[in-house]
């Protein structure tokens, strides 16, 4: 038997073939994942939902916010979560069950998918023209993600500030707060369903 000597490529293609391979992997984007399943609603949607402070003390997890947790969890997969919560002296509507922590964590990259899927959801502009759509048709009043503040009574990001913890500063999880009627199903969401 004789021995035949192999070709190899030469080290310049080599490396630009690593470097190539490498930069593929580092900078291709996770898979994107599905919005919740929407139903095909009409032209009608509500309008955003005015600030409604935190006035009273029941912690009871609202119909609407539980439907929105479900909803969310069965599209993206089971996250923590938190509703009500024990009555202290601040405000927050989580202490009127009408307010969703719905963790995500800004550090790790699947995570960020999901959270901007779950806004990219909540604040596209429907079929009809209408803007944040989803998020009028669901009532809800502002979310906090990353340090930003999203409004429904005074559209458009802004910065939040907090105390600098991942729980103040909500990197480690999306906050919805949900005006009455969202909380109470008594928005489009639930009422136009075609």
């Amino acid at each position: 038997m004789r021995f035949v000597p192999r070709r190899f490529l030469p080290p310049a293609v080599l490396l630009a073939a690593t470097a190539l391979l490498g930069t593929m992997l580092v900078t291709a984007a996770p898979p994107a994942t599905a919005a919740p399943v929407t139903p095909a609603f009409g032209p009608a949607v509500d309008a955003y939902a005015a600030y409604a402070p935190q006035r009273t003390c029941d912690p009871t997890a609202k119909p609407g916010v539980v439907d929105v947790r479900d909803l969310l969890n069965r599209t993206y997969g089971t996250h923590s979560s938190g509703i009500g919560r024990a009555c202290r002296t601040n405000t927050s509507e989580h202490y009127e069950g009408r307010a969703l922590d719905y963790s995500l964590n800004v550090t790790r990259p699947a995570d960020v998918t999901v959270a901007n899927d779950v806004l990219a959801w909540l604040l596209a502009t429907d079929r009809h023209g209408n803007p944040h759509a989803i998020a009028r048709r669901l009532g809800v009043m502002y979310i906090i993600w990353n340090k930003r503040i999203w409004r429904a009574y005074r559209p458009g990001w802004g910065a939040y500030s907090c105390d600098g913890t991942p729980s103040g500063c909500h990197t480690n999880h999306i906050h919805i707060s949900f005006s009455w009627a969202g909380a109470r199903r008594q928005t489009t969401w639930w009422t136009a369903r075609p």
